[in-house]
């Protein structure tokens, strides 16, 4: 029977616990508590299905952070918040804490995520037990959960309906009877000063008096001749097991297995759980891993058993391969429009050699500021592209135009660098001084990191390179013509 009060205290008093372990965290401002119930949905939340989460066993709490410059990173704070969670575990048997941090990017079911496909759905339950053991063996692994829920009793209140009519109850009356036994009947509103819409009158039965099943069945009901009829005469309490969901995705059925890494990349958790699964005979079934390439794979679950990647590790290859496409396409259109501005297919090339040279900032910035190149440092890249490109085209135009006034090709190139300089020295302090306010933000610090080191590198590189690059051609090109000539 519906046991709801008494799960839902001991409920608080974990939720009592936990609050009792963040008071202590001088880095922690405030929190919330929403027992029974999850907090306002966010982004996050949305992604994760926390609106679907309810229920007397469930409880959420919102964390707020004192401000940037009075603590460490919040992963931090979060890390040593966790570490204390163990005692209450223990002290509060079968109870089960997670740590959920607000994600930098695009937020995802969880970091590392397993989709299990196949034919049998029983047995894709049964595959992932298995499946959840294996995630427990990475190092760091926490929040491993998986959708197929626990098996939970329940208890039905079947109606002999042939018996409530020969003694003239109608099933509606035994549910609200039941209802109004178990959660309380509405008699009536009483207006409050401070409150907002009348409040209901609700007479209920004392909790501990409410819910066993000698007291539901020793239950009287009117009948349509007003006579009280005992419930025990009509209905009957039986015991079973509450369905488990049957969850899917695009119209295939999946169970999914998810986990959190406390201290180190999803992506090594997923190459290793890989490496284990694939080929690996699970519930008495051989199944196969996928979906670490660029390009999504679909499932197949009509004739074999699959597990396909999600998460960070499948969400960062979709995000770099849209970037990578993009990078690649203002790469085809900025070698079309020199190629239609020099009226040559060999000069967009020398114009075009600067933006490799960006690399040679991008990467060591990101590695000496301790910064992961991300998705917005990618988009740092690809802006990069057009800016260096300029720089190389106040150069070769400079170099050109001096040649129409009758200056050799040495002289030309010398006096591109050293006229050029300022204009391009400004450009490239303005870029760099513009970004670094950004270099401290968890999002789009790596697009600063990316723009700062790259610019800085490109500059110092393209007064050099470029312009050698156009001597080398030009010579080339007046020894080709002199052979031709003799």
């Amino acid at each position: 029977l519906p046991d709801a009060l008494p799960i839902l205290a001991q409920t608080a008093r974990v939720v009592q616990a936990v609050g009792e372990v963040l008071l202590q965290n001088p880095y922690i401002k405030n929190f919330q508590s929403y027992v029974g119930r999850s907090a306002p949905v966010d982004f996050a939340g949305l992604v994760r299905g926390d609106m679907m989460r309810k229920g007397s066993n469930y409880a959420q709490i919102q964390v707020n952070l004192v401000t940037k410059d009075q603590r460490p990173m919040s992963h931090e704070v979060g890390v040593e918040v966790y570490r204390q969670f163990g005692k209450i575990e223990k002290r509060f048997p079968g109870t089960v804490i997670k740590l959920f941090e607000v994600p930098p990017g695009p937020p995802v079911r969880a970091q590392v995520v397993a989709e299990l496909y196949g034919p049998d759905y029983q047995k894709l339950r049964e595959m992932a037990a298995e499946v959840e053991n294996r995630f427990r063996q990475i190092y760091h692994m926490i929040n491993v959960d998986d959708s197929v829920t626990g098996t939970v009793a329940e208890y039905r209140i079947v109606v002999d309906k042939q018996k409530a009519m020969l003694a003239g109850v109608a099933p509606a009356q035994v549910a609200e009877l039941v209802h109004d036994y178990i959660d309380g009947m509405k008699l009536g509103t009483i207006t409050v000063p401070k409150a907002r819409e009348p409040v209901d009158i609700l007479l209920r039965v004392p909790p501990e008096d409410r819910a066993w099943k000698s007291q539901i069945l020793g239950l009287r009901i009117q009948n349509q001749s007003g006579q009280q009829v005992d419930l025990s005469s009509i209905v009957q309490i039986q015991r079973t097991t509450e369905d488990k969901p049957i969850v899917d995705r695009d119209q295939h059925q999946v169970v999914y297995v998810t986990g959190d890494l406390l201290g180190s990349s999803p992506v090594y958790a997923t190459y290793t759980l890989n490496h284990w699964l694939n080929g690996a005979i699970l519930a008495g079934e051989k199944v196969h891993t996928g979906n670490l390439g660029f390009l999504p794979v679909q499932p197949h679950d009509i004739s074999h058993y699959q597990i396909l990647w999600g998460g960070d590790m499948r969400l960062t290859l979709d995000v770099f391969r849209d970037l990578g496409a993009a990078f690649i396409v203002a790469l085809v259109f900025i070698y079309l429009m020199l190629v239609a501005y020099y009226q040559s297919f060999v000069m967009p090339i020398i114009v075009m050699g600067a933006i490799p040279l960006t690399l040679v900032g991008v990467f060591p910035g990101h590695w000496l500021l301790h910064t992961p190149f991300n998705a917005t440092s990618m988009i740092g890249v690809i802006a990069l592209a057009g800016v260096v490109v300029r720089n190389s085209l106040l150069l070769i135009d400079f170099i050109i135009e001096y040649r129409r006034e009758g200056f050799s090709l040495e002289e030309a190139v010398l006096e591109a660098g050293a006229v050029r300089f300022r204009p391009i020295l400004l450009t490239a302090l303005a870029i760099m001084f513009g970004s670094a306010i950004m270099v401290t933000d968890p999002v789009f610090g790596g697009l600063a990191v990316s723009l700062i080191f790259g610019t800085f590198a490109s500059t110092m590189l393209t007064l050099i390179v470029i312009p050698l690059l156009y001597y080398l051609w030009e010579r080339r090109l007046a020894q080709t013509s002199q052979g031709v000539v003799s």
